[in-house]
């Protein structure tokens, strides 16, 4: 079963799922996502046994690009799958994956 703890911020003030943040060690409330404050160390135990973390926000075909380590959906430019960060092809993919995300995000793009 779940922690449940009460938010205290004005606003919000409801009973969810609490997440931690298991890099900072920080208890964030699941609904309007501040930090929790004055949670013992017991409950963070409880949190951690648990695996309560707070979820990542992960783009669908998510490639993480070897040129500027950031991780995010790839864009297509002239018939090749780039980094939208830095604009740099992603040469470290497979062909038949490159040719795949050619297929998925082209779908994405046209109107249904």
């Amino acid at each position: 079963m779940p922690v449940q703890l009460q938010c205290p911020h004005k606003g919000c003030m409801k009973v969810q799922e609490a997440w931690l943040d298991p890099k900072t060690d920080k208890i964030y409330c699941s609904k309007c996502d501040k930090e929790i404050t004055n949670v013992n160390h017991f409950m963070k135990v409880q949190l951690k046994t648990l695996k309560q973390y707070r979820p990542k926000n992960v783009a669908p075909f998510a490639t993480k690009c070897g040129n500027c380590q950031k991780e995010d959906t790839p864009v297509i430019e002239n018939d090749d799958v780039v980094c939208p960060s830095c604009l740099k092809p992603l040469n470290h993919l497979s062909p038949i994956y490159k040719n795949m995300l050619k297929d998925q995000l082209s779908k994405r793009r046209e109107p249904e």
